[in-house]
């Protein structure tokens, strides 16, 4: 298939690249930094066009011909400021997509954006890590998915990832829920990017996540 992934220099997005390459796709890494994408996976079949997201214009020329779309984009942001960035991104890739004629898109997201007192997120995470830190960016993050299941038109699969570690691909399985949490998880707290990158790319051709948001996670085969 022909791929386009955004956010291809991030951690997540070198490895969607790397795997995506190995399965054989047709893979187009759509950044801001070419060089920096060059020295990430250096001698590499690939193309890489650098983009910005100025409008839905910019965007329409880099997406003629491609099968499916993967969002790994990322936000830093000061705990203290306003975050739009994955709303704003969205809609510009959304609207590019929809001139292009495409349905399918497999994007990034997190467990525990909405704090439900009846599943409610690790004691830390609910009351330290999310008013100083990352607060904002999972309140826009939980705009971004409902964005999405307002977009009639687009397959899409919101991949939620819990705690993300660094690491080779694993042969783990995954295990899934729709919902903020995979509660049968074994004992297991995190997942590493290239595992969320293995499951990113599992779910492209199947029908079982369309236009859903799936936490997931990987833990040992028995």
């Amino acid at each position: 298939m022909k791929l386009a992934v955004f956010g291809a220099t991030g951690p997540t997005g070198v490895e969607v690249v790397k795997q995506a390459l190995a399965l054989g796709h047709d893979v187009t890494a759509l950044v801001r930094n070419p060089d920096k994408m060059k020295d990430l996976v250096p001698d590499k079949d690939f193309k890489i066009e650098k983009i910005d997201f100025s409008s839905p214009e910019s965007i329409e020329p880099h997406l003629q011909d491609k099968d499916v779309v993967l969002s790994c984009l990322g936000s830093k942001s000061a705990p203290w400021s306003a975050v739009t960035f994955y709303t704003d991104s969205m809609k510009v890739i959304v609207s590019a997509m929809r001139k292009n004629s495409i349905k399918r898109l497999v994007c990034v997201s997190s467990w525990y954006l909405t704090d439900d007192p009846s599943d409610p997120p690790p004691f830390l995470l609910r009351w330290v890590f999310k008013p100083l830190f990352t607060g904002r960016i999972f309140k826009n993050l939980a705009e971004m998915e409902q964005y999405l299941h307002g977009c009639d038109d687009i397959d899409f699969t919101a991949v939620k990832a819990p705690h993300l570690l660094t690491g080779p691909v694993t042969e783990m399985e995954f295990r899934t829920e729709e919902g903020e949490q995979v509660h049968d998880r074994e004992g297991m707290r995190g997942m590493c990017r290239a595992d969320v990158a293995r499951f990113m790319l599992s779910t492209m051709s199947s029908e079982e996540w369309v236009k859903k948001c799936v936490a997931v996670i990987a833990v040992p085969k028995k």
